[in-house]
């Protein structure tokens, strides 16, 4: 049941418009993705880029697999249009827990970048920590990320 307010979730054509703060929580935990992606425009050592982020290929491994469940989403995300199939209606209840999942993940991953060296501490470790906490943030008090998903659920009713 649409409430007062939830216009500002759909778009003037009346389609459900995914809200900022998945797409924030998405780029975040797709960021092995990011790496991989820049690493292959090097010629000489694609490796060299990676070694830069990551200290273990077992760290790449797991930032992979971080990424699994918000590339999941990603596809998800892609097929709301006019009609939105009937599997992302019942796959979208698990969205916020695939979400806390790379959350966790994430956090073990980023553990050990910090244990990896531990004594030195760098800008990029502390931006990745500060934005793991925004994303915490997010998963526990986005109304518009809550709303969004409430809305997902009951558009088979509509």
């Amino acid at each position: 049941m649409l409430q007062r307010g939830d216009e500002r979730y759909f778009s003037p054509e009346g389609k459900l418009l995914t809200p900022v703060a998945l797409w924030l929580l998405i780029l975040l935990f797709m960021r092995g993705y990011a790496a991989w992606i820049i690493s292959l425009t090097f010629m000489e050592d694609r490796s060299r880029l990676l070694q830069f982020f990551y200290t273990s290929t077992e760290q790449f491994s797991l930032a992979l697999i971080i990424g699994l469940p918000a590339l999941f989403i990603v596809v998800m995300m892609s097929q709301i249009g006019d009609e939105i199939p009937r599997w992302v209606v019942r796959v979208a209840p698990l969205a916020p827990n695939l979400l806390w999942l790379a959350w966790l993940l994430d956090g073990w991953l980023l553990i050990s970048l910090i244990a990896a060296r531990f004594p030195e501490f760098s800008v990029v470790k502390g931006v990745l920590l500060f934005a793991w906490l925004i994303a915490l943030w997010l998963l526990l008090f986005s109304r518009s990320l809550r709303r969004f998903w409430q809305l997902l659920a009951v558009h088979e009713e509509r």
